[in-house]
């Protein structure tokens, strides 16, 4: 138990890392000169920065046994996850106002994967805390929820390399975090992968991936991004 505990605890460190290196040019360097961005910013980056805090602190704290500690601390995340949630859309759309006189395309995009992210996180999150008391459901959901939270940051950090690398990641780290977690499973628990909550979540971003190749590429939802917009 400790030992997985030990894997959780440096998974979120290495998610907070990569999302704070992806935000450095574009936000952090410039700090504390607040003045040059508008508040929402500031908002989401204090929300996502609990974020981050509290999913570190938590396994710790399970590791120390400190349960009653962790279960009051975990109460916060009841005012971080709306606060994620709105100024996620809020920025989405202030990014696709901007974008839409350029590309439509490119606009029903934005808005499209601003959605989707605010729709993922508050369903895997909502999951995790209705699972509370059963710790494999919590913590996976925990997991993805957390990578719906890592993907602006780290494809920010990954387009600087190439661009477009960074949706590609985007795309492709919840399929590879959560195929080795049912792999691992099967081969040293031989836990049924159908009954396992990653395979849940592998067919919940699987179709979330099917509705980013289709949706955005329609025309009911380009004509509702523009009337919207």
């Amino acid at each position: 138990m400790e030992r997985k505990t030990n894997i959780f605890i440096l998974f979120f460190i290495a998610v907070a890392v990569l999302s704070l290196a992806g935000f450095f040019n574009s936000y952090i360097r410039f700090l504390p000169n607040t003045d040059r961005f508008p508040v929402i910013i500031h908002v989401h980056f204090t929300a996502f920065i609990l974020w981050f805090t509290l999913i570190i602190v938590q396994p710790i704290l399970i590791r120390q046994k400190k349960y009653e500690l962790h279960r009051k601390i975990g109460k916060v995340s009841y005012f971080i996850a709306p606060v994620l949630v709105i100024t996620i859309l809020s920025l989405v759309k202030n990014q696709t106002q901007r974008e839409i006189s350029a590309s439509e395309n490119k606009a029903a995009l934005t808005a499209f994967i601003g959605v989707l992210d605010a729709v993922s996180f508050s369903v895997y999150y909502l999951i995790a805390m209705v699972n509370k008391r059963n710790l494999r459901w919590h913590v996976a959901f925990l997991v993805a929820a957390t990578l719906v939270v890592l993907n602006p940051g780290m494809s920010r950090l990954a387009n600087h390399i190439q661009p477009g690398l960074g949706l590609l990641l985007a795309v492709l780290l919840p399929f590879i975090v959560s195929i080795t977690v049912l792999c691992v499973e099967k081969i040293r628990y031989k836990a049924p992968v159908l009954k396992s909550p990653y395979f849940l979540f592998l067919c919940c971003w699987t179709l979330e991936i099917v509705l980013l190749m289709t949706i955005p590429n329609l025309e009911f939802w380009r004509d509702f991004v523009a009337n919207i917009f």
